[in-house]
């Protein structure tokens, strides 16, 4: 832009997305055989949960006993929906969760 010089750095700001409530439509991906396909909705985890995995009172190194009995007795949680975590993020330690909430297929 007239002779301008740019300066190329990396982004000042990181940027993220926050859910502020169960989203409004389920999203489908299929594996890449087409056989099989997930189904996933976006839905706010309690703000006080996620300031404990921040703080590393719950985390994926946990006993999944014991990060259950915590999830259910301080949190609400479902016991069931407890065993089925599949991974906490971003870099397996954020203070976000995968969790397979299928009751039957």
């Amino acid at each position: 832009m007239g002779g301008a010089e740019i300066i190329v750095s990396d982004p000042v700001v990181s940027y993220r997305e926050t859910i502020t409530s169960r989203s409004d439509h389920t999203v489908m991906a299929k594996s890449p055989n087409k056989l099989n396909r997930i189904y996933l909705q976006g839905t706010p985890m309690d703000e006080e949960l996620t300031k404990a995995i921040e703080e590393g009172d719950i985390a994926p190194s946990d006993d999944p006993k014991e990060r259950g009995r915590k999830l259910v007795d301080n949190f609400g949680w479902d016991r069931d929906l407890t065993k089925k975590i599949w991974c906490f993020g971003p870099e397996t330690t954020g203070p976000n969760l995968l969790v397979d909430a299928t009751k039957a297929v």
